[in-house]
């Protein structure tokens, strides 16, 4: 989750307008993607070793603060230059590659999967993910096709909301057919 943490990163700097403690982005993380949460404190030392974001400790508040890099990149850009982030960012790679096949905007991964896991903390496991995203090919194939072509053809990742919201019911609908696959 590196990658998805990166992103969440830059959209808390941009909300509150300042570097943040780890603790204001774990509150963040929990309202986006609840599932993602308990990552914030793993990941971060993780994109600092990397490079790609800054730590310092701020004295009033009597914690580190984290910022990314500027200029930022999008996830995209990330996946491709580091191939390793991508791979290990287990549920970003997994969805990519079941939609599209390619690094595709985290912006949908996040909706689909807080669909997937029902917006709980708990976090499905990847396999059960994937059987997810399998059966919405298999059972929705015209949906999914029109769902893929926006996703590949559109740049600003931006997916008609009408499109979206049928996706994310039919994403609901079989998750919970699928029923549990919480680790």
């Amino acid at each position: 989750m590196p990658i998805m943490i990166y992103k969440l990163l830059v959209e808390a700097v941009k909300a509150y307008g300042r570097p943040v403690t780890t603790k204001e982005l774990v509150d963040y993380v929990r309202k986006r993607i609840p599932m993602c949460a308990d990552h914030v404190p793993d990941h971060l030392p993780l994109l600092y070793r990397y490079g790609l974001v800054d730590r310092r400790l701020d004295l009033d508040r009597k914690a580190y603060v984290w910022e990314p890099e500027k200029p930022y990149k999008s996830e995209i850009e990330l996946a491709k230059e580091y191939p390793e982030l991508f791979v290990e960012s287990m549920y970003y790679h997994a969805v990519s590659k079941e939609v599209a096949g390619q690094p595709i905007s985290l912006d949908l991964v996040i909706e689909l999967l807080y669909e997937i896991s029902g917006g709980r903390e708990e976090r499905p496991k990847v396999s059960y993910v994937r059987e997810v995203l399998r059966k919405f090919k298999e059972r929705r194939p015209e949906l999914y096709e029109r769902f893929v072509r926006e996703v590949l053809t559109r740049e600003d990742a931006v997916v008609d909301p009408e499109l979206m919201e049928a996706v994310k019911e039919a994403i609901r609908e079989l998750a919970g057919i699928e029923g549990g696959g919480n680790s």
